[in-house]
């Protein structure tokens, strides 16, 4: 793409740069990107990424949010128009945040370094995210569906952090002897987790 053709389509000039920064930050985070990097591959001037973005900062923030923004926005209006909550609602949840993930590895690893350069607004990005959750959760606790002595917010807490983890290390966890496919940890995981917020399930002695 020439600085012409980039003027003439601002949105395909986004998407370009959006493309470029994303495979970028996610081979090597945030820190070791540059805007000369990110005009290269993306085939604009560096002074056309400033101007739809204003800043490496606002760039960043911006591949992150279209990174997720799909799946956010799906699992949100899923949240908020459920009926009365029970068991499948959560079981769909952890189902479609594996998938997701599965589909997009490099939403893993983007996310891999947002924790290791120590990112907070990735946080505030899914904050209403896990508060609907939780809160459709905690109502499942009030109605009987699943034990009312852990915290909801631990709750989809959890399976966020082993879907994701899942993924970021499968490098390593799959060098281990008789680990199983995707489907498999998935399959096994949601058994001891739907099976573990059972009404009926053992209480730890110290509560």
């Amino acid at each position: 793409m020439n600085t012409a053709t980039a003027t003439r389509d601002p949105d395909l000039t986004r998407r370009q740069i959006l493309a470029a920064a994303l495979d970028l930050f996610v081979e090597n985070g945030f820190a070791d990107v540059s805007m000369r990097q990110i005009a290269e591959k993306s085939g604009v001037t560096k002074s056309l990424i400033h101007h739809h973005f204003g800043s490496k900062d606002a760039l960043w923030e911006a591949t992150k949010e279209q990174a997720l923004a799909q799946y956010a926005a799906e699992q949100k209006q899923e949240l908020e128009q459920a009926g009365a909550p029970d068991g499948r609602l959560l079981r769909d949840g952890v189902v479609k945040y594996f998938r997701f993930l599965q589909d997009n590895p490099q939403v893993a690893r983007l996310l891999a370094w947002t924790h290791m350069e120590g990112d907070t607004t990735c946080g505030e990005m899914d904050a209403e995210l896990v508060r609907l959750g939780a809160q459709r959760v905690r109502q499942a606790q009030e109605g009987g569906v699943f034990r009312d002595d852990v915290n909801p917010v631990h709750v989809v807490t959890l399976f966020i952090l082993v879907c994701t983890q899942w993924f970021q290390a499968r490098t390593h966890h799959g060098q281990w002897p008789g680990m199983g496919s995707d489907d498999e940890f998935l399959d096994d995981f949601l058994k001891i987790y739907m099976d573990g917020l059972s009404p009926d399930g053992p209480r730890s002695a110290t509560h």
